[in-house]
């Protein structure tokens, strides 16, 4: 399965805890951002985003991102891939990410691999699929919205329908909330992978967050806000 890591080459700490973390997991991955000179940033912005020419001189880093999300999606296409994981570069992944993620994937060609499907592995967002719907043996669940996108699978059906609708809108939204117009507008569905098995780390605190330099105070509140959304959605 191939993988595509988001990643601004500028954030040299981040790209090593990708190769760190994948060599652990025994993962070969591929680094997508937005291009290496200011032409190449141009055209995309052009190409993908409805405020690009605005942007021209001083691109802001959501539209940035979001077009390395789209040329990972454009990689998919032009090579035929079945899919693709994505990463961005602050997500950490489980101990036990292959084996599940496998799993996941065996479950997604056994019943879904017919539609445009977007499987989100996160936590980031604090949703998680209530008890009274979790089914034994069963990972994956239709979902109305995806959970960030620091770890996702897109299958080709879904990177070609995405990028369809870009060539004539282009897009005003940060990626993850491009997702969810998709599947608002029926053209991807969405499922959600249960247990989560991957957090980003600005959320987490082992990545600085611009809102806060308070990192101890950042990874305690997490751990906290963590474990008590865990058991909401158990009680559901």
């Amino acid at each position: 399965m191939k993988i595509f890591v988001i990643h601004p080459d500028k954030l040299k700490a981040r790209g090593e805890h990708v190769d760190r973390m994948m060599k652990k997991l025994g993962m070969d991955y591929e680094f997508v951002n937005e291009g290496h000179s200011d032409k190449q940033i141009q055209a995309y912005l052009d190409q993908y985003m409805k405020d690009g020419r605005e942007q021209l001189r001083h691109p802001t880093p959501r539209a940035l991102c979001t077009i390395s999300h789209f040329l990972a999606y454009e990689k998919i296409v032009e090579e035929g891939l079945e899919g693709a994981l994505v990463l961005e570069d602050d997500i950490a992944l489980d101990k036990d990410f292959v084996s599940f993620f496998e799993q996941s994937l065996n479950e997604y060609r056994a019943y879904y691999a017919d539609n445009p499907v977007l499987i989100s592995y996160e936590d980031s967002s604090l949703r998680f699929v209530p008890r009274s719907k979790r089914q034994k043996g069963k990972m994956l669940y239709p979902a109305g919205k995806g959970r960030m996108a620091g770890c996702y699978f897109l299958n080709y059906l879904a990177a070609k329908a995405i990028l369809e609708p870009l060539k004539v809108e282009r897009s005003d939204l940060a990626i993850d909330w491009y997702h969810n117009e998709m599947i608002d507008r029926g053209i991807i569905k969405c499922l959600w992978c249960q247990p989560t098995i991957a957090t980003q780390g600005t959320f987490s605190g082992a990545f600085s967050s611009s809102l806060s330099s308070d990192m101890k105070f950042i990874r305690l509140r997490w751990f906290f806000k963590k474990n008590y959304k865990k058991l909401l959605y158990w009680i559901r």
